[in-house]
């Protein structure tokens, strides 16, 4: 059993817990002074607004009240002021210097209070001020010379440039090609608004030279293309502007110096960015830059040339621009999408300036031969945007060709003398020569590829072939057969002509069939055998239509019989099947 001493100091330890145990239930009823600690919740979390919705409101109030207001007050203060100067000009209150100054002090002042808005995190509505500032200064100076006559032109001319300079500055330091643009606007605007109605070419070009080098300056060292988009515009803008109200002959050389220098200017453009540049730019800019550059320039000066009367110079003025095209594109370290498309408007202004200089068949010969050295260029090379431009101008000489059917003129037989004939004799070389390059080129049957153009060029060679000779059988009965010359209007010579005529027609369809055929055969060609294929088809229509309607009964026999023999000898080689066609 435990002794006394053991029963005493339980005794003492129990009651130590008790008390301890009501201290620490009065100090819970402390923390809890209406006694429902037990039954007390938990309290309810307050009404939450979704984060976006919340950030939502905040940016459209913020917008409100910190965007809107502050413009809408700061418009309401300019109409004050407006209104109150209009009523001091009105009544003389004010005279016109002191309307200039008050004009530029009120420029600057915008200007030194825009700068307080970019300190405190808002550029965009500090740059607002600026361009407000900067046109309030273009139109006092404006005002100043044009208006109140307060100074000499020159002077004005420099306190705006001055302005643009400012502006300029500003831009490359804030890096804001919002500025940058402010800027480019207002210096495109100097020479407009200091105009005084007498030409005066030197000034302007020289100035947009200037003007245009500076912006190239800002797109170079900050990528900012849209500047240089805005310099061209611009500047094709005079150009072509002075070239239409212009038409001193005396001013043609210095201009077209001018044309080049900015055409120059521009054309390095695309490099100036490529040097700058951390990732290459974007194929669009580099595309469609030296295209609108190269056509403004040729635009203004078709008609800078157009407008003088010179239009000689036109076709020498074109080659020249291809020429700054091909050395733009033989540039050292360039982009493959930056030298195709100087290629390409080479290309483009050397088949431009064949029309410009000659006429008639000679404008088709000239394609035929450029369009074969194109397409021994890209055979030579293997360039795909060479092969592709070839194809284009390949195409043009056979449409070319086609306008020569259509609208060509009678001729005489002499294959020398008879230049459709002759045209067409050296467009089915010409084709003949560049399905011989294309053949086995490469894959593909896109337009520009290899498999395209032959395909393109045997057909072409085909028509032209057919075309021509049928043409010639024309001439030969109607125009030039020596017993039928002196009979052209009697009425059963003409029938006799005609029936002659279709007969021809339908032989030479039928022997080029044929022709065709055994080339398709020997080859192994099934291009070729469908080309046989319709032309036989028009043979028979032809036969067939002609020997119901004909009275010559021996044109008939011949057609007939002639057609039963072909086809029949087509129709063996066929059933012979010497070509496996029937696995």
């Amino acid at each position: 059993m435990a002794s006394d001493d053991d029963v005493r100091r339980q005794l003492v330890e129990l009651s130590e817990r008790i008390t301890s145990l009501e201290a620490e239930v009065q100090n819970l009823r402390a923390a809890q002074p209406y006694g429902h600690a037990a039954e007390a919740a938990t309290p309810t979390p307050p009404l939450r607004v979704p984060e976006k919705k919340r950030r939502e409101a905040a940016s459209l109030e913020s917008r409100i009240g910190a965007q809107l207001l502050n413009r809408i007050g700061i418009l309401a203060v300019l109409i004050g002021v407006a209104w109150f100067l209009k009523l001091a000009f009105d009544r003389n209150w004010i005279g016109p210097p002191v309307r200039v100054w008050i004009g530029l002090g009120a420029a600057a002042a915008l200007a030194v209070w825009s700068e307080r808005f970019r300190r405190q995190g808002f550029p965009a509505f500090s740059f607002s001020l600026k361009a407000l500032g900067t046109s309030i200064a273009y139109l006092s100076l404006w005002a100043a010379s044009s208006v109140f006559h307060l100074g000499p032109s020159w002077l004005i001319f420099l306190a705006m440039t001055a302005v643009t300079i400012a502006n300029a500055v500003l831009a490359r330091r804030q890096n804001s090609e919002l500025l940058g643009l402010y800027a480019l606007a207002g210096g495109l605007a100097t020479p407009g608004l200091l105009s005084v109605g007498h030409s005066n070419e030197i000034f302007l070009f020289s100035y947009l030279a200037l003007l245009n080098a500076g912006a190239l300056f800002l797109m170079a060292s900050h990528q900012w293309k849209r500047v240089a988009w805005a310099a061209l515009l611009g500047t094709a803008a005079y150009s072509i502007g002075w070239s239409v109200i212009e038409d001193d002959p005396s001013h043609l050389p210095l201009v077209v110096f001018f044309l080049a220098l900015v055409f120059a200017l521009f054309a390095v453009a695309p490099f100036l960015l490529l040097r700058g540049a951390r990732a290459l730019p974007p194929n669009s800019f580099l595309i469609a830059f030296p295209i609108a550059n190269a056509g403004a320039t040729w635009v203004a000066l078709m008609v800078l040339f157009g407008a003088r009367g010179q239009h000689a110079g036109r076709p020498w003025v074109t080659i020249a621009l291809a020429g700054g095209c091909f050395l733009m594109a033989a540039a050292r370290r360039r982009p493959a999408v930056l030298s195709s498309t100087n290629v390409g408007l080479a290309i483009f202004f050397v088949t431009v300036a064949v029309p410009l200089e000659f006429n008639g068949t000679t404008v088709t010969l000239c394609w035929l031969g450029e369009s074969l050295a194109l397409v021994a260029l890209a055979r030579a090379g293997a360039d795909a945007a060479l092969r592709f431009f070839a194809t284009a101008v390949l195409t043009v000489a056979g449409l070319s060709l086609l306008v020569d059917w259509i609208a060509g003129t009678t001729q005489p037989l002499a294959v020398l003398t008879n230049m459709h004939f002759a045209t067409n004799l050296v467009g089915a070389a010409v084709f003949a020569i560049v399905t011989s390059l294309s053949v086995g080129g490469g894959p593909g049957r896109s337009f520009g590829s290899w498999t395209y153009m032959a395909g393109f060029s045997t057909v072409a060679f085909s028509l032209t072939v057919l075309v021509a000779v049928s043409l010639e059988i024309h001439h030969y009965w109607f125009c030039g057969a020596g017993f039928f010359r002196d009979f052209c209007g009697g009425y059963g010579q003409l029938e006799r002509r005609t029936i002659a005529a279709g007969w021809g027609y339908s032989a030479w369809c039928m022997v080029y069939g044929a022709v065709l055929m055994a080339a398709g055969f020997l080859r192994r060609s099934a291009f070729l055998r469908w080309q046989a294929l319709v032309v036989l088809a028009f043979s028979i229509a032809k036969v067939f239509l002609n020997g119901v309607s004909q009275q010559s009964q021996g044109y008939r026999v011949l057609s007939f019989l002639a057609l039963g023999v072909l086809l029949l000898a087509i129709s063996f080689a066929y059933q012979r099947n010497w070509l496996g066609l029937r696995g």
